[in-house]
């Protein structure tokens, strides 16, 4: 909806709808608002005040236009991750959404399959493209950018770090001279070829936390990759890779800190805060 609001596009019954979908949280304010009736003609200035106090009421700030567009285009993206028959227009709005909020590198990424549908739909179709092979190559490249999306997080905090000691008592805890990976979710190491350690490996067997300190003891953090969707992180130690992966829908994953300004965790459900 907020995007709706950044783009001038926000209707009354919009507003209305969310007080809807935000009744669970047995609040007077949005209940006034979820009451408005759709069928009425609405006042939009009014309509705004209402929502404005709803927000207020449950402490909820205004998401930035930058996390609004980032949102839209996430639900428009996850569309195409099935067969849908309105595909070609959903990769046309997410074309269009980059061009016009100048998101460069979004637009790059589906450049090549809007120009086959422009070269089926208008040019002098080269390629012989029919509408289920555009479909089909709109599923496979929009499943294609959802698995591999990295995060735009720089990690910088904990670039250059090196690992102190490691700790196993409770959960797996990586030390840094500055701040901690705390890890309570399924984890592999491995090097470029193969798998060298994991999870399952420690217990079966827990002298094998041996082999994760020599592993990683006095290794420096060169890269921290953060893949969205999944999400999967990716933790570069020398020459060898830690993956962490969430595994559940209650618990929480793993925890980056400096112990200053920088702190992020995995919450239930995969989602990062």
């Amino acid at each position: 909806m907020y995007y709706k609001k950044y783009t001038d596009t926000v209707q009354a019954s919009d507003y209305i709808e969310w007080a809807n979908q935000q009744l669970y949280m047995d609040i007077l304010e949005v209940k006034k608002l979820a009451s408005m009736s759709m069928k009425e003609s609405l006042n939009l200035f009014e309509i705004e005040e209402m929502f404005a106090d709803a927000m207020k009421s449950i402490q909820r700030d205004a998401p930035t236009k930058e996390q609004c567009l980032d949102y839209h285009l996430k639900c428009l993206h996850s569309q195409l991750l099935m067969p849908t028959k309105n595909a070609v227009s959903i990769v046309k709005e997410i074309y269009e959404c980059t061009i016009t909020h100048d998101l460069f590198e979004e637009q790059m990424n589906w450049q090549e399959i809007s120009d086959a549908i422009d070269d089926f739909q208008y040019g002098d179709n080269y390629y012989s493209y029919t509408m289920d092979r555009i479909n089909e190559m709109i599923v496979a490249h929009a499943r294609k950018l959802w698995h591999t999306k990295l995060s735009n997080i720089t990690f910088e905090e904990m670039i250059g770090q090196k690992v102190t000691a490691i700790e196993s008592e409770v959960h797996f805890i990586i030390q840094l001279e500055k701040g901690a990976i705390i890890i309570e979710c399924p984890w592999r190491i491995r090097n470029a070829s193969e798998i060298v350690m994991g999870e399952t490996d420690i217990r079966s067997n827990q002298r094998e936390w041996n082999s994760v300190r020599e592993l990683l003891i006095g290794k420096k953090i060169e890269d921290v990759q953060l893949l969205e969707q999944c999400p999967l992180l990716i933790v570069q130690f020398g020459n060898i890779f830690l993956d962490v992966f969430h595994a559940s829908s209650f618990f929480d994953g793993w925890t980056l800190t400096d112990e200053e300004n920088f702190y992020m965790f995995s919450m239930h459900g995969g989602n990062i805060a």
